[in-house]
């Protein structure tokens, strides 16, 4: 099914055509919304805790406190907050890493191999059902 992209018509400036917008639209499609920046944020929060960049989490984290309890007030939402998702994230990458260090050591029991593999599961869970 084919549709059908509204392209921007480019803006001369300084003799040069500026069509960015065109031509992210090509390059990526048009993606119809944008995103708060509190989702954006929160992205950026969760690709750093879980590749390991804690202390920038910690940062963005904080930016994302401040910005979320901004975003609430000014369009009085009540659905879940960023920040409980930022910590449903930290508690499946925990999860994650714990059953990853069990699954790679020899002498771990199968039963709470098992377990820890279970709990992964319901962290990942918790966090998809949140957002």
């Amino acid at each position: 099914m084919a549709t059908a992209v509204a392209r921007a018509k480019p803006q001369k400036k300084s003799g040069r055509t500026l069509a960015v917008a065109a031509i992210t639209t090509d390059r990526y499609g048009d993606t119809g919304y944008d995103r708060r920046l509190t989702d954006k944020i929160l992205m950026a929060f969760n690709h750093a805790y879980a590749s390991g960049a804690v202390k920038a989490a910690n940062h963005l984290k904080a930016v994302l406190a401040d910005v979320d309890s901004a975003e609430r007030a000014e369009h009085q939402r009540r659905n879940s907050s960023a920040i409980v998702l930022a910590d449903l994230w930290v508690a499946f990458v925990k999860a994650r890493n714990e059953y990853n260090t069990l699954s790679s050591s020899r002498d771990a029991a199968p039963a709470k191999l098992a377990a820890a593999l279970e709990q992964m599961k319901e962290a990942y869970r918790n966090w998809s059902e949140a957002s």
